[in-house]
């Protein structure tokens, strides 16, 4: 039996027991650990119009209800920890049952990723970003907002990075780069075309390579110099939308500004808060 879904159809229920019902629905984590007079209370209703509820719903009582409460919401939960990362939600999925799977998508994406980075790696990159003449970013579709989210973080700690305002600009920007230089491609697959041409004219030229990717064995990964991998869960082809991959480019490229931030962590204090300090009066308040 769902309750849940029992609860919901409010089937011959009279207004005390709608009352209950929808409380119920609202507040299901809460209600396992309240006694029958503690939910009579809640709902301004009694104990007995609790128990005629229950065996309306074809159990024998509220100990029972709560049981059976518990196992539908403990099955609830074990489906939410197995989100389908391409199709996370159903038509039959209510506001908050989508809200609390794109939450463990989120946090499965991240966790997954910490797992696969590690210490010299993040310590690797920063160092080349930091001792690149110049540096690059290289990223397309919904990457490339993130790209620029990063660009704009990295400006704010006076650390200018280049990126192409229009994407077929971006083979001429790698054109530009030598071996002092330093560029980061984001490509989740690897195997984006216009990257790995790109990445083939960054290694002619002996530019050091920051790839982002979730498949190791890519031609992107192949050809770069560091990867920072991230958590592959999505089909490459069809899916409702980028949701886990783009948490977790999103993470890892939070986490490597964080890391650089952290290696000059005093000057770039004092800068963020010159700055901010400059900018306060300019902000509405």
């Amino acid at each position: 039996m769902n309750i849940v879904q029992e609860l919901e159809k409010h089937r011959h229920f009279n207004n005390s027991e709608i009352t209950i019902a929808n409380y119920v629905l609202q507040n299901k984590d809460k209600v396992l650990d309240m006694s029958i007079q503690e939910l009579a209370k809640a709902t301004y209703t009694s104990t007995s119009t609790i128990v005629r509820l229950c065996r309306k719903i074809g159990l024998k009582g509220y100990q029972q209800f709560k049981i059976t409460l518990s196992a539908n919401l403990q099955d609830k939960f074990e489906e939410i920890a197995s989100v389908n990362a391409d199709f996370p939600f159903t038509n039959q999925d209510s506001n908050l049952d989508i809200s609390k799977k794109i939450l463990e998508l989120s946090r499965e994406s991240m966790e997954s990723t910490y797992q696969l980075l590690s210490n010299e790696a993040l310590a690797n990159t920063v160092q080349m970003i930091l001792q690149g003449k110049r540096v690059a970013i290289f990223a397309s579709g919904d990457t490339y907002i993130d790209a620029l989210a990063f660009q704009n973080d990295l400006m704010k700690i006076h650390l200018n990075m280049l990126m192409s305002t229009i994407p077929s600009e971006d083979l001429q920007l790698a054109l530009t780069l030598d071996k002092n230089d330093c560029a980061i491609i984001i490509s989740y697959s690897g195997e984006n075309k216009n990257l790995v041409r790109l990445i083939k004219i960054l290694k002619s030229s002996a530019s050091k390579i920051i790839a982002i990717s979730a498949k190791r064995d890519s031609s992107i990964a192949k050809l770069s110099d560091i990867v920072l991998p991230i958590f592959k869960k999505e089909d490459p082809s069809i899916k409702f939308s980028t949701f886990s991959s783009q948490v977790a480019i999103k993470y890892v490229l939070s986490v490597l500004f964080s890391c650089i931030f952290a290696s000059n962590f005093e000057e770039n204090s004092r800068q963020r808060i010159k700055t901010e300090t400059i900018l306060l009066d300019t902000r509405f308040r």
